[in-house]
């Protein structure tokens, strides 16, 4: 059988690579926090607001 090599990779590529998506998933994160936070902010308002009536 041959088997052939599309993609040689080092161990220094592939700890290069996974430090990237480190970075990139670091730097997703406020989005994500933002992402879940806002909705969830404006549906306790929401909730809180209903706790009192309208005056």
């Amino acid at each position: 059988m041959i088997f052939y090599t599309l993609f040689t990779f080092g161990i220094d590529d592939l700890a290069t690579t996974t430090a990237y998506i480190g970075e990139v998933f670091t730097d997703m994160s406020v989005l994500i926090y933002l992402a879940i936070g806002l909705p969830l902010a404006f549906w306790v308002i929401r909730k809180v607001m209903r706790l009192f009536p309208g005056r």
